[in-house]
């Protein structure tokens, strides 16, 4: 029955290898759909293998499912990169959660490395097992080691001598005369070649890595990182306490300052907003860090603890406050909005730290709640949706008015690059001045049509490895509009 259950283990990662190495490894586009299938296949193998199933393991798994979907709905940069740091970290917290087992804070914060170290060493368990004699089984599993063995050989040289031969014409000349002397001139190695290549080395990696990790989540060790540091922070949070009290006091000066004031101290609203940010997540980090190794129970260590964590959360508040007017003064952009959410995180975090301290719960439940809480973020960030957010509600504007340069970076998330164009050239006549069409530049009009572009050509042929929710909403308002017209329309001449 043992034997059974790893076989079929086995062929599901052979299985989810497979899709990876086909649907994500793609050239020439993103795969948003390939990541989000080949991601989705792995988190729910690794729900299959693990049998310890905790509440909190299946919290993770939630998170990393839809992490896992998003990439293939929203479509804008940086979130996309959030969103894969996110399956990676969720997923890593997902594999090393183990029953009865506290969770500590080095293995949390770095769990993909924790993880990979861990897979990295640990004996294999995983692999087709025949049902035949032993010497018969020796023979197909030397002749299946051959196989792979000659296949990453010859995926291996196919990528290096091509390499090599671009950096020394002496060896590219010796390749080639191999090459005859083999009788393999006519062998040419194409891009469909080379792409299979790639392919097949990310599938073989995969097949001698992942069954190891599939080792670990499917045993009942316990996280090799287990032990909870603690030290007396009685001094350095007096220190700190001390600091933010001068800190708030000097803070509230500025507040009711006078714009002659602030003129003359060169103190800006950007100035302002961007300082109170840096100043939280620094202060923020180590607050918490005091907070968290502290193991001393005393009655002035706690009273300590509580203020630390008040004035933890009053600081967040002045970043709320200062985000807020510097949003209806001059409306919302990326780092506006990811300032929200940074902010909405840390006062979380400090609740949830504040709670767990009057109750006088574990640390270790502080943690897993935090990391959850994070995840939440995550997902809340990516149902927001900033770019909409951004055009169709408080658009971001300067002192000359709506800032058109910078909305027309928004990603297809905002479903507004028909509406940008009709508002660019929309009343413009058959015949313009070049001041126009400098203009037209100015507010974005040729970033605009090179994003309109790029949608036509992904989504008139498409791949549906690299199918995107907010893309093609997007390419749907945009699919008829000749982009090469206007060029030709708005092209300013050169200068003789």
């Amino acid at each position: 029955m043992e034997s059974e259950h790893k076989n079929r283990v086995y062929s599901l990662i052979l299985l989810a290898s497979a899709i990876f190495s086909y649907f994500a490894i793609t050239f020439g586009f993103f795969p948003n759909l390939g990541f989000s299938i080949s991601f989705i296949s792995f988190t729910l193998l690794a729900y299959y293998i693990k049998k310890e199933k905790t509440l909190t393991t299946k919290i993770f798994f939630v998170i990393t499912l839809i992490l896992s979907a998003f990439l293939s709905i929203r479509s804008e940069g940086f979130l996309t990169f959030l969103n894969i740091v996110g399956i990676f970290y969720f997923g890593s917290l997902f594999a090393l959660t183990k029953k009865d087992n506290s969770e500590n804070i080095f293995s949390v914060i770095f769990a993909p490395l924790t993880l990979f170290w861990i897979s990295l060493f640990i004996p294999n368990e995983f692999s087709l097992e025949f049902n035949k004699s032993l010497s018969e089984e020796k023979k197909k599993e030397s002749i299946l080691n051959t196989i792979i063995v000659s296949l990453i050989t010859l995926a291996v040289l196919a990528i290096i001598l091509p390499l090599l031969s671009s950096a020394n014409p002496i060896f590219e000349k010796l390749l080639s005369r191999m090459i005859d002397l083999m009788g393999l001139e006519n062998l040419k190695i194409t891009e469909n070649i080379f792409e299979w290549t790639i392919r097949l080395v990310f599938f073989f990696a995969l097949v001698v890595f992942v069954p190891k990790m599939a080792t670990f989540i499917y045993r009942k060790e316990k996280n090799i990182f287990n032990k909870q540091l603690g030290f007396n922070m009685l001094m350095p949070k007096i220190a700190v306490a001390i600091v933010l009290t001068v800190f708030f006091i000097t803070q509230f000066q500025l507040y009711f300052s006078s714009p002659e004031t602030l003129r003359a101290l060169d103190y800006t609203y950007s100035r302002y907003t961007n300082e109170v940010f840096a100043q939280l997540l620094m202060v923020a980090v180590i607050i918490l860090a005091l907070l968290y190794f502290e193991k001393e129970k005393k009655k002035i260590n706690k009273k300590m603890t509580l203020i630390l964590v008040l004035e933890g959360i009053f600081l967040a508040f002045m970043a709320y406050k200062s985000d807020l007017e510097y949003s209806n003064a001059w409306g919302f952009t990326y780092k506006r909005l990811y300032g929200f959410a940074v902010a909405t995180w840390i006062l979380g975090i400090f609740t949830i730290y504040l709670y767990t301290f009057l109750k006088n719960i574990e640390k270790d439940i502080f943690l897993v709640k935090s990391v959850i809480y994070t995840g939440i973020i995550l997902i809340l960030i990516n149902i927001s949706n900033f770019d909409y957010l951004i055009y169709h509600y408080r658009r971001a504007s300067t002192g000359q008015g709506v800032d058109l340069q910078y909305l027309s970076r928004l990603s297809s998330d905002s479903l507004s690059f028909k509406e940008q164009l009709d508002s660019i050239v929309g009343n413009s006549s058959d015949s313009i001045s070049d001041f126009e069409k400098t203009q037209a530049a100015s507010k974005g009009l040729f970033i605009l049509l090179y994003k309109v572009e790029r949608l036509q050509e992904k989504y008139r042929s498409p791949d549906i490895r690299g199918f995107n929710l907010f893309e093609y909403l997007q390419y749907k308002e945009v699919k008829n509009i000749d982009t090469q017209v206007l060029r030709d329309k708005y092209k300013v001449p050169n200068p003789v």
